[in-house]
Formats: C-alpha cells, sequence, structure tokens
C-alpha cells in the first residue's frame, strides 16, 4: 500500500493534551538534566514554538493561572464562586496615545453593559454596571514610565447580597418556616415542622448556590476574553511603535 492510501492518524483533545504535556515534560526533562523542577515562561514559549502554538496565548493562560489562585476568598466556600474577578498585567513598553481609543473600542465592543469612559492621555478609564446593578466592571489601562497596566475587575457583592438574601431568605424562610412548620404541626409531627423548614432552606440554598456559580463562571469567561484582547490589542500598538519608553 503506498503512503498516499494510508490513513492520517487524527488525535483527539485529550489525546493531544497528553502529547503535549509529555513533550513538554520531555523538553523539561533535556533542558533542566532530569531535576524536575518546572519550567519558566521563556522556558513554556519555546515549547509552544515549536508546536506552532502563539506564544502570546501561553502568557495569557499563565496570567491566568496565576491570577486564579488569588481570586479564592473566605466566602467562596459558601457562596460557590468568588465575590469578585481581577485580572491585572503590567507591560514593558507604553502605547502611544493615538492607540487609547482603539483600547476603548475593545472595551466597548467586548462587554455588554453601558458604561462611562474617561480617556485623558495615556490613561483609560471605563466603569459600568449591569442593569439589575448586580455586578460592577471596572477597566483600567494607563501607560507611563516605559510601561503600560491594564486592569480588569468585577464585582458581585451586590448580585450575591440579592441571590441569596433575596431569593435565598425569601423564599428558603417564607416557604420554609411559613409553609413547612404549619405542615408539620398540622399533621402532628414536632419533628416534621423542624425537618421541613431545614429541608427547604437546604434545598432553596443549594439551588441559589449553583445560579450564583453559573453566573460568575459565566462572567469569568467574558472577562478573560476582554482582558486577553486589550493584552492582544496593547501589545499590538506597542511592538508597531516601537515604543520602549516615554
Amino acid at each position: 500500500m503506498s503512503d498516499s492510501n494510508k490513513a492520517i492518524r487524527v488525535y483527539s483533545e485529550a489525546e493531544v493534551g497528553k502529547i503535549l504535556k509529555r513533550a513538554t515534560e520531555l523538553h523539561q526533562t533535556e533542558r533542566s538534566g532530569g531535576s524536575g523542577e518546572g519550567m519558566t515562561l521563556a522556558e513554556l514559549e519555546d515549547v509552544a514554538a515549536e508546536a506552532g502554538i502563539d506564544v502570546g496565548r501561553v502568557r495569557r493562560a499563565a496570567l491566568e493561572v496565576e491570577t486564579d489562585g488569588a481570586e479564592a476568598t473566605a466566602w467562596s466556600g459558601f457562596l460557590g464562586d468568588d465575590l469578585s474577578i481581577a485580572r491585572e498585567i503590567t507591560l514593558p513598553g507604553e502605547v502611544p496615545e493615538r492607540d487609547f481609543e482603539g483600547l476603548l473600542g475593545v472595551v466597548q465592543g467586548s462587554v455588554r453593559e453601558h458604561g462611562h469612559s474617561s480617556l485623558i492621555g495615556r490613561t483609560l478609564s471605563w466603569q459600568g454596571t449591569a442593569a439589575d446593578g448586580g455586578r460592577k466592571l471596572r477597566v483600567l489601562v494607563t501607560s507611563r514610565d516605559g510601561a503600560t497596566q491594564i486592569q480588569v475587575h468585577e464585582n458581585f457583592s451586590q448580585m450575591a447580597g440579592g441571590l441569596f438574601g433575596g431569593i435565598g431568605g425569601g423564599v428558603g424562610i417564607g416557604a420554609g418556616v411559613g409553609g413547612g412548620m404549619p405542615i408539620g404541626l398540622a399533621l402532628g409531627s414536632p419533628a416534621l415542622a423542624i425537618a421541613l423548614p431545614v429541608a427547604t432552606l437546604g434545598i432553596t440554598y443549594l439551588g441559589v448556590r449553583a445560579l450564583y456559580r453559573s453566573i460568575v463562571q459565566r462572567r469569568r469567561r467574558v472577562l478573560d476574553d476582554l482582558f486577553g484582547r486589550l493584552v492582544e490589542e496593547a501589545e499590538t500598538s506597542i511592538s508597531a511603535s516601537g515604543s520602549d519608553g516615554p
């Protein structure tokens, strides 16, 4: 059978992940002599380049790994996810003042919220609030002293209060205590009069927790996309201008 007639092996996503993971391990072993102490970002970029992966995506993924670990709070376990999401990076070089309109366009094209922007020199500030007032998003981009800083932050405190206090408290306590307890007493069972409200509160809490987690995870994807677009736009601008300083 000729080579042209041989079936071309197509690897699944899981297999691709395993292959790249193993290739990275082999690359690191060759570089460090088997010390297994990990890899620097530069070494990861080398592996990505050899595999045909955009190194910019590697930097973005590395940043997300770093920031994800810093998001957890004492409330995360109770709520099901974080009370806020923050992304921040400092890039070498400055974005020219003429290109800040492009950064504003990235923000406006990536989010649905109506917001207020302020563009003064090499500082862009954008703040938006969800229609229900439950989420507050803030974007800040500044270029000075040979560097560009990008910050994206969204707070969910009001949304959490509305969901857990409004739905959780209203439905859970209202239906549980107002409905479950009288039913238990009417049936002549003090134990049931206690168990029904507790069960109703527990089920309501789990439902609200799942809803909150779903919303925050969806917003995290949106903010990661916005953050990545801003970083890409800034890096392109800095590279095009050849600016390494003010």
